[in-house]
Formats: structure tokens, C-alpha cells, sequence
């Protein structure tokens, strides 16, 4: 096993994320009607590419069982913190005009479960920034906010807003028409704890958590043989796959291929940016968490263009290209 994780690390990592999400995600299809367990079950799904990462790097370099006082500790705070989180969403019910948990907001043990199971990977996830493999926590120990460079947090806090912003005064520069979120004209007061709890459970039991696995362990592997640029487009790929589920266990609504193939063509340039941020920034995965989370998040609370978006992304994802030569490999040593 040690021996073919050495040689095949990139297939080790997508036979595990793939393994594990779709086992669950499809696993669900039949609860379609079930909308808070389908929630519950998607959000355990979702942790299949940072457990990708962390066992791909202990399969590669001797997996060890780690019960050090520090990683348990670390484990368990965060898993009460996701837990907490996912508890303070349900108490907080369905939204109006933002966000449906479902019709039936009665708890069953199985739902209750699930979420502590959830909970409880991810803690374990979180807490591979501070493992005794030296392997894994050389990738996975950015997860946590200690060393986040100056200028590339700063960079990354305000970058997303200033594109659907930038987004939205370019739609009206041209008459296209703007998506207005249904918390639009609510007061500020009430608007933004919404956005705090949607923001943490995101980052820490959706799609932030994706990055470990995409950023943390796919993207720099594939770079040991391709430039960034490829690495990325084939990051985009794979990624764009992994969500197919979702489309028929009916958490994405909407018609499957248009879905697919919308998604598929923003994944290009998220990948393609995210992979120079990652570089940038020293491969820092808490800002890449962060990141991810704006992209999930933001679109739901500012006024929004698809358009907008669309012609900004292409222009980010070609400058960025063009100005770092993404298409160079890399030297060893920044691998």
C-alpha cells in the first residue's frame, strides 16, 4: 500500500475523496423527500477531500494511529464548534426569502447523528494541523490561523466583495440585468449575523473544508509534473465531477447537465485563481478556506451578475495566467 501511495499519490487521494463523498452523497438519492437528513448527510459527504489529503499523506510516509494529547484536544474543540454551529443553524429555522431547511424541521436520531458524526470528522480534519506525522502537518498545519502573511490576508479579506462589486457596477454600465439576494434592504442589524452563521458553517462544514483536499494536497501534487496552469485545469475536472451527485440526490436543484456544465466553466477560473493564490501565499489553506467560503457565500447576500461575473473571472484568470507564466512548471524546490 506505502509503495503504491509513493507512486500513484494522485490516484490514492481521488480514490478516497471520491469513495467517500459518493458513498454518502449517493447513498441519499433515495432521501430526496428527506431534506434535513439530505442536508446532514451532504455536509458529512463533503469532508471527502481534506480526508482524501490527510490519508494520502500518511499512506504515502507510514500512517500511524496519532492519539497525542494535542491532536484529541485540537479534534474535539472543533468538532463541539461545528457542532455548535450546526445546532445554532437549525435554532435559527428557515429564512424567509433566503434560506429553506426544510418543510419538517423535526429532529430524528438519525439526522442528530449524522451531524455529531459530521462533527466529529470534521474536528478530526482541523485537528491534522497539529499531527504527529510531520508529513501531514507540514501540508495541513496552515488550516489553523497562525502564520497568515500581511499583505495576502488582506488581499484575500477583501478580494471577492470588490468582484461583485465590481460585477455589479459593470451590469449596470450595460443595462444586464442584476440577481438581487432575498435579505436585499433588510437592515444591516439583522442582515449580518445571517451572513456570520452562513459564513461559519461554510468554512467549517461545506465548502471551505473542500480545500485541504483540492489546494492542500491535489493541486501541489499534480504540479510535480505540470505548471500550475494544467495542475488547476485538471483540479477543475475532477472537482466539477465530485459534485454530480448533488444533482441527483436532489440537493442542487435545477437541470443536471446545464448545472454541470455552468458550474464546470466557473470551477476553470476559480481553480486557475486559487492555484496562484495558493502559491502566492506560501500554500496557505486557511485563507484558501476563506476564499472558498466568500465564493459560497457572498453571492447570497450583494446583488449579483452571472455576466458580470463571468467576463471579470475570464479577465482575472488571463491576467494572473499571462503575468506569472502559469504555464512554466515550477522549480522543484516550490513544490
Amino acid at each position: 500500500m506505502k509503495t503504491f501511495v509513493q507512486k500513484h499519490p494522485v490516484i490514492t487521494f481521488l480514490i478516497i475523496t471520491f469513495a467517500w463523498t459518493w458513498l454518502f452523497w449517493l447513498a441519499a438519492i433515495p432521501l430526496r423527500g428527506q431534506t434535513l437528513l439530505l442536508t446532514v448527510i451532504v455536509i458529512l459527504g463533503a469532508y471527502g477531500p481534506a480526508i482524501g489529503g490527510i490519508l494520502t499523506l500518511g499512506l504515502r510516509n507510514g500512517l500511524r494511529l496519532d492519539l497525542s494529547p494535542k491532536k484529541i484536544i485540537t479534534a474535539l474543540f472543533a468538532a463541539a464548534i461545528i457542532f455548535g454551529v450546526l445546532t445554532l443553524r437549525y435554532l435559527v429555522g428557515n429564512i424567509p426569502n433566503y434560506d429553506t431547511l426544510a418543510a419538517d424541521l423535526t429532529l430524528s436520531a438519525p439526522i442528530v447523528l449524522t451531524a455529531l458524526v459530521a462533527s466529529l470528522v470534521g474536528g478530526w480534519v482541523i485537528s491534522s494541523a497539529v499531527s504527529n506525522n510531520p508529513h501531514i502537518r507540514a501540508r495541513m498545519a496552515s488550516i489553523l490561523p497562525w502564520r497568515l502573511p500581511p499583505f495576502w490576508t488582506v488581499f484575500g479579506l477583501v478580494f471577492y466583495a470588490l468582484m461583485i462589486l465590481a460585477a455589479w457596477g459593470l451590469a449596470a454600465l450595460v443595462g444586464s440585468d442584476l440577481e438581487y439576494p432575498g435579505l436585499w434592504g433588510r437592515p444591516a442589524l439583522e442582515v449580518l449575523p445571517l451572513y456570520a452563521l452562513t459564513f461559519g458553517l461554510t468554512a467549517l462544514a461545506q465548502g471551505g473544508m473542500e480545500e485541504p483536499g483540492w489546494r492542500g494536497l491535489l493541486q501541489p501534487e499534480l504540479q510535480r509534473r505540470f505548471s500550475p496552469l494544467v495542475a488547476a485545469l485538471i483540479v477543475s475536472a475532477f472537482w466539477s465531477l465530485w459534485h454530480l451527485p448533488l444533482y441527483l440526490n436532489g440537493y442542487y436543484p435545477g437541470e443536471l447537465v446545464g448545472g454541470m456544465i455552468g458550474g464546470a466553466v466557473f470551477r476553470i477560473f476559480l481553480a486557475i485563481f486559487l492555484a496562484w493564490f495558493y502559491n502566492r501565499s506560501g500554500s496557505n489553506l486557511f485563507l484558501m478556506i476563506f476564499l472558498h467560503t466568500c465564493f459560497n457565500t457572498l453571492v447570497n447576500f450583494l446583488p449579483t451578475s452571472d455576466l458580470g461575473l463571468l467576463v471579470l473571472w475570464l479577465v482575472v484568470a488571463v491576467t494572473i495566467a499571462v503575468k506569472d507564466k502559469m504555464w512554466r512548471k515550477l522549480p522543484a524546490a516550490q513544490n
